[in-house]
């Protein structure tokens, strides 16, 4: 269209314009009516006219019916008529009963573009013969018509262009600006405070939210979900926003304006809360904030329904077509976002469940109290190469190993599993030293081609006569390049089991010499062994680490064994872990 919009005709702006060409053309040709006139297809508009009356004039249109200007644009040529009643194509055109047109003559105005769009026509109600000067100035008046026609529509292109790459930029902007918000996110979680923050930021609103099918929703509950027809809320850190937590379960169909979206499959928009407030009285509406309103449904690249999300304005507002082109890019990437969010939830749960598939059982004895924890990085997509066991040999002692495996992924997790198991069955078939063990071991791997480096302590607690002649426990151990372990005596007191350098990681090379150190323990004593994810931090040295470690322990060392894990872990674990940490505490009970 090469003139603003006209849907309720020509504003007022046009028509003192070309209201100019149509009393120039009744001047000079000494016409009834002059008019100027656009065709469209279904009606044609009269953005100037001159000597028209009654409801005509007030409407500035008529339907093509009543159009003689449309034959102009057909024809791409001028129209002169002396008399329509006598002419065949015209004798029919409503225009001359309802309007009085006889006498016509109307000469192609064009756009910007040079598409006839319309004509400048002299009307007559009585038969009109056209003089040779009649129909040049008509010409002339047309041309020059054209001419301000073209540049207004040259400017409104302009216009167009120039509001497109504004919105254009405002949308880059927005979309940028999520994009950044979630190029880092890896739980749903973090999805919603993402696109809240940039919903306030970039569109203004007051409160934005996610909404999940409960079949998505279900990889990251804690508990399984019956019914898969719903959408869950997903909550953020200190989240308070009440009317979302009201409504934090709802249903999949038209009852709700999220389950509408879905149903729909298209963004369901309200001016203010009262319009949504009619349609949905029956939700929980206690607790409402804002007004304006809209709820976009999230479908994956696939066409599959994730679920939806809601933005809240505080004033009320009308949708344009940039709100909503605007809208439905934001929800085409937080949609993304929510299936990586997923994606990286199932494939966490896979590895969650593998590492704890790896985890053993520890054994029960009469001498001893032993407990274990294991407690994965933050960045929990990686399954680590950190392990325990402890077994219970054919002559009654008991062995203790905890490793560390370099690496962090599945090969890392695959090779701490053959290590381990290797270290089982040795300890398990072979009565030996804990240091002939490692280094039995070490040629197994070489041998075997299992290819890993990793850090151990391996342990066994025997059952020896003491001084007093009673009976008495002996730690005996060898330390590959790992922590120290921590011993604590029934009162509290630590100190490292460590003497000297440790030897070399297994893994390196397989004929290294080993060393077995051994150690009389006290009754009530309590051995912590544990990975080097516990004392390190980035940025320190181990030393302070290892006597925070050695202060929590004292200060825990009263509590039963489990009691003490949890307390010590507590301490010195933050919940943004760099590394994987697995402990392993040992309570010597008092011998008979």
């Amino acid at each position: 269209m090469p003139h603003p919009d006209l849907r309720a005709g020509p504003g007022t702006e046009l028509r003192v314009a070309f209201d100019r060409y149509a009393r120039m053309v009744r001047r000079t040709l000494g016409t009834d009516i002059a008019l100027v006139s656009l065709v469209e297809e279904q009606r044609q508009v009269f953005i100037g006219a001159d000597g028209l009356d009654g409801e005509t004039e007030e409407s500035r249109q008529t339907p093509l019916s009543h159009s003689f200007c449309q034959w102009v644009v057909a024809d791409r040529e001028p129209l002169v008529i002396t008399d329509a009643r006598l002419d065949d194509r015209l004798q029919h055109n409503l225009a001359i009963p309802d309007l009085g047109v006889v006498g016509y003559a109307g000469h192609p105005i064009h756009d910007q573009n040079g598409a006839i769009v319309g004509s400048l026509c002299a009307i007559s109600r009585t038969p009109r013969e056209w003089s040779r000067d009649d129909l040049e100035a008509l010409q002339d008046l047309a041309a020059s018509c054209s001419s301000e026609l073209a540049q207004r529509g040259l400017r409104h292109e302009a216009a167009q262009a120039a509001e497109h790459a504004a919105s254009l930029s405002r949308r880059s902007r927005v979309l940028l600006a999520l994009s950044e918000g979630l190029a880092s996110t890896r739980t749903l979680s973090e999805v919603a405070v993402a696109v809240e923050r940039v919903s306030i930021e970039q569109l203004g609103c007051s409160r934005a939210g996610i909404w999940i099918d409960a079949l998505s929703a279900a990889a990251g509950q804690p508990e399984p979900i019956a019914d898969d027809a719903t959408l869950h809320y997903v909550p953020r850190d200190q989240d308070d926003w009440r009317s979302a937590h009201l409504n934090q379960r709802l249903s999949q169909d038209d009852s709700n304006p999220l389950g509408s979206a879905m149903v729909r499959q298209a963004p369901v928009w309200f001016h203010d809360r009262a319009g949504q407030n009619a349609e949905y009285a029956h939700l929980d509406l206690s607790a409402q904030v804002g007004e304006a309103r809209a709820f976009l449904p999230l479908f994956d690249t696939g066409g599959v329904a994730l679920g939806a999300m809601a933005l809240i304005w505080d004033d009320p507002r009308d949708q344009t077509r940039e709100d909503l082109r605007t809208m439905t890019a934001l929800a085409a990437y937080t949609a993304q976002a929510v299936n990586r969010a997923l994606l990286v939830q199932e494939r966490l749960d896979a590895l969650v469940t593998l590492q704890d598939a790896l985890l053993p059982n520890l054994p029960r004895t009469t001498d001893q109290v032993i407990a274990a924890r294991y407690r994965p990085a933050a960045a929990r997509d990686q399954v680590g190469g950190d392990w325990y066991d402890a077994v219970v040999m054919p002559g009654g002692d008991t062995s203790l190993m905890i490793g560390d495996v370099v690496g962090h992924d599945l090969g890392a997790a695959a090779t701490m599993g053959q290590m381990r198991n290797m270290l089982r069955a040795i300890t398990w078939a072979v009565d030996d030293r804990p240091a002939a063990h490692v280094r039995l071991l070490d040629h197994l791997l070489h041998d075997l081609e299992v290819e890993g480096l990793a850090t151990l302590v391996h342990a066994r607690i025997e059952t020896v006569t003491g001084p007093d002649g009673r009976p008495a426990r002996s730690l005996a151990w060898t330390n590959a390049g790992h922590p120290p372990p921590l011993l604590l005596a029934a009162d509290g007191v630590a100190s490292y089991l460590q003497d000297g350098p440790t030897d070399l990681m297994i893994g390196v090379l397989p004929d290294v010499e080993r060393a077995d150190h051994t150690r009389v323990v006290d009754d009530g004593s309590t051995l912590l062994l544990y990975t080097d994810g516990l004392v390190e931090r980035r940025g320190e040295h181990l030393d302070e680490g290892l006597a925070r470690l050695r202060d929590a322990g004292s200060r825990h060392a009263h509590l039963p064994v489990e009691k003490f894990l949890d307390a010590v872990l507590r301490d010195l674990v933050d919940a943004d872990l760099d590394d994987d940490i697995a402990v392993m505490a040992v309570r010597f009970t008092p011998t008979d």
